[in-house]
């Protein structure tokens, strides 16, 4: 659009205020521009409302003129600036972020789900088992602690949660190879139908233990992104 008459005046104090804002840059996302201008998002120039107003750079208030960036767009931009920021990456220690890849690898993101997703039925894989009794292993080691106070906190709890569901587990089950024979229902509707609630049950807490067990995991897991690893 091109104005036949001067911009009309903008009070400083809205200007202030709408620079601030956008901390002096361009509000389009990813662009660090820091020569701006002030544009009227509804291209009326008798509207200073700061919600009427947009920084961009010199590109930007083209594109916006051409309508290559809309008016949804820039208002989107706007609301942005005000949304919470996310905290910086926190530092964290070499030890902690070796431990962190470590446990990454015993419970990886493929590893969780296999438990997650198992039913706890008659034959249980040695793939959703034997990374516990890793973890309890290494668990034995003095050094294989976080010396940051939130990661090791998860690791306790990751610990104590697995250690309850390998306990209630290891009550009913006996190896095999390639797995572990647990609890089969259709068995014990054969066998025993007057104990099939009860196991039902047992197999259901199981499960309950399982998912808890893999959203302390995730938690844990979640880490590696926070500090960079």
């Amino acid at each position: 659009m091109v104005y036949e008459r001067e911009r009309p005046y903008m009070p400083a104090e809205v200007r202030r205020q709408v620079m601030t804002e956008a901390g002096h840059c361009c509000i389009v996302q990813h662009c660090n521009e820091h020569i701006v201008e002030i544009h009227h998002i509804d291209e009326n120039r008798e509207n200073n409302d700061p919600s009427n107003l947009a920084v961009l750079c010199d590109k930007h208030h083209k594109l916006a003129h051409n309508k290559a960036i809309s008016r949804m767009d820039l208002r989107k931009y706007k609301e942005l600036l005000s949304a919470p920021r996310h905290p910086a990456p926190v530092s964290c220690s070499d030890h902690d972020k070796k431990l962190l890849k470590e446990i990454n690898e015993i419970f990886s993101y493929e590893t969780i789900l296999l438990i997650k997703n198992e039913q706890f039925g008659k034959f249980v894989r040695e793939e959703v088992i034997n990374p516990f009794y890793m973890l309890f292993h290494r668990s034995e080691d003095p050094l294989f602690k976080f010396t940051d106070q939130k990661l090791e906190s998860l690791r306790l709890e990751v610990l104590k949660k697995g250690q309850k569901l390998i306990h209630h587990f290891g009550q009913q089950s006996a190896g095999l190879v390639g797995g572990y024979e647990y609890i089969d229902i259709s068995e014990v509707r054969w066998t025993h139908p007057e104990m099939v609630d009860h196991w039902v049950k047992y197999s259901s807490d199981t499960v309950d233990l399982a998912q808890d067990f893999c959203d302390s995991m995730l938690r844990l897991r979640a880490e590696l992104i926070n500090y960079g690893t």
